[in-house]
């Protein structure tokens, strides 16, 4: 008896289901669960008010409107070592990645 029952859910279930998923049912919701189309909403006008715009932060060394051949040497050389950092830290990784076991002790 309880299996019946519980088939007799479960198809019920299923049968709501694909009603709801065929679009059979919006006409039998409310407005506010979506059977009529959205309202479009409206705004009064305003003035944005917009900060003032910031320069980008950079950890370069140099200024961000330097453009001199030693200013890009300079920039690409804190660059590089970033990039070595970055290196060094991969390593660190790989070597955490692939550690071994040891035997404890208790």
């Amino acid at each position: 008896m309880i299996m019946k029952a519980l088939i007799g859910i479960v198809l019920l279930a299923v049968a709501a289901g694909g009603l709801w998923w065929s679009g059979l049912l919006k006409d039998y919701l409310p407005p506010t669960m979506g059977g009529t189309a959205a309202q479009q909403a409206t705004t009064t006008p305003e003035t944005p008010q917009q900060p003032a715009a910031q320069p980008p932060v950079t950890d370069l060394p140099t200024a961000s409107d330097d453009v001199s051949d030693a200013a890009i040497a300079q920039d690409s050389a804190a660059v590089d070592l970033q990039l070595q950092g970055l290196g060094s830290d991969e390593t660190s990784a790989d070597q955490g990645i692939n550690d071994k076991p040891t035997a404890q002790e208790f």
